[in-house]
């Protein structure tokens, strides 16, 4: 169970749940105040310890930085807490703590993961957070929630969160296992968003083979099974895509494929080379129009000459008909998706780099093409 403790809720808390919160907290603390277990005023020193925390708690109704704790109880017990301070207009990540006889059990992610939903409500997009330089764990586990380290203050590494895109991660992981069958679900139904995803698949593949390609670069993999049939053929293949659990999927599917975990502008800083052919298919979408231009300008340095970008999706010539699609589907239309709009991105500075052509395949889907120009610097 998920508890979201504002300020008037810690006015009313219990002694019961003061104590187990504590608790949850109480891990070597003693160690942290440089207080030896043979001390012979340990127990005073505990005592005091306990106090300082309780008296903490109690004073955050009426600390003006104080936004929220966030709990989550197993068993009618506080197994895990942290807390959301705002600290020069950010929104701090502090206190993250699982209880120590349940460590390793995904308690602190089940946590986070509740809290995402819980700061979108509040139209909160990003949450910060302080790591120690040496706190190797610390830095694994913010990696694995998806932070992005962005610099270093005296002792402490920085780091960000994107809250959407955490959100999309959780989704992602938990649709992993049953992706498949919605695709296959929704191709049969001839509906949004999968009508023509088989046509659409075998346009990506037409492309690509038609040249001596051999390099592909899988922007969201997903579970591998779109560009599985090139990867049988021998072509080289490297996915990125959010979600950890799709990746793993798509290694069973691909074994010898390599593959990035990760947002798509943190997965291309860590590309070492160039691709004959980049692939989108449903993926682009997850990002604003203005974050899809900045990635696919950025992608162009990792195109070989006469490379290309190809972009298979739900998507419509101009932002009327896009609307009109909308206007369709509306029972199942995802608002938080910006499906691709030819449009926009040719009265954007993408056509300094790319000649682009697109191929409608049937009222949801189209194929775009993006062939890297000579001659132009990225």
């Amino acid at each position: 169970m998920f508890e979201v403790w504002n300020k008037k809720t810690i006015e009313r808390l219990s002694n019961v749940k003061k104590q187990q919160w504590f608790d949850v907290l109480n891990y070597r603390l003693e160690e942290d105040r440089d207080i030896s277990l043979d001390d012979s005023e340990l127990i005073t020193k505990q005592k005091e310890i306990k106090d300082d925390y309780i008296k903490y708690l109690e004073s955050c109704p009426y600390q003006d930085n104080f936004f929220k704790y966030y709990v989550f109880i197993e068993d009618d017990i506080i197994v895990s807490v942290c807390r959301i301070n705002m600290i020069n207009d950010r929104y701090i990540l502090e206190g993250l703590q699982t209880h120590k006889d349940y460590f390793h059990k995904g308690y602190a992610m089940k946590l986070i993961n509740h809290m995402m939903y819980d700061l979108k409500k509040e139209g909160i997009t990003t949450i910060y957070s302080e790591v120690r330089t040496w706190n190797n764990v610390s830095h694994a586990f913010h990696h694995k929630l998806g932070f992005i380290q962005y610099g270093k203050e005296n002792q402490n590494y920085l780091f960000q969160l994107d809250v959407n895109t955490s959100i999309r991660r959780q989704l992602f992981d938990t649709w992993a296992s049953g992706y498949h069958h919605s695709v296959i679900s929704s191709k049969k139904l001839g509906t949004y968003p999968f009508a023509g995803y088989s046509e659409l698949k075998y346009r990506i593949f037409e492309l690509i083979t038609q040249y001596q390609k051999t390099s592909i670069l899988d922007m969201g993999v997903g579970d591998g099974k779109m560009i599985m049939p090139l990867y049988q053929l021998g072509y080289t293949i490297t996915g990125i895509d959010l979600s950890l659990n799709m990746i793993e999927l798509a290694k069973s599917n691909m074994p010898n494929a390599s593959f990035i975990h990760g947002e798509f502008h943190e997965a291309i800083s860590l590309l070492n080379q160039c691709y004959d052919a980049i692939v989108f298919s449903y993926a682009i979408h997850h990002l604003t129009y203005h974050d899809q231009i900045d990635l696919l300008l950025s992608l162009n340095q990792y195109l070989h000459e006469e490379g290309m970008i190809i972009i298979g999706d739900v998507s419509t010539k101009t932002q009327h008909e896009m609307e009109l699609l909308r206007e369709k589907y509306i029972d199942i239309w995802d608002d938080e998706e910006y499906y691709p709009i030819e449009s926009i991105y040719q009265q954007s500075e993408l056509i300094k780099h790319y000649v682009i052509s697109y191929v409608k395949i049937n009222d949801v889907a189209a194929i775009f093409q993006f062939t890297k120009k000579l001659g132009i610097e990225s």
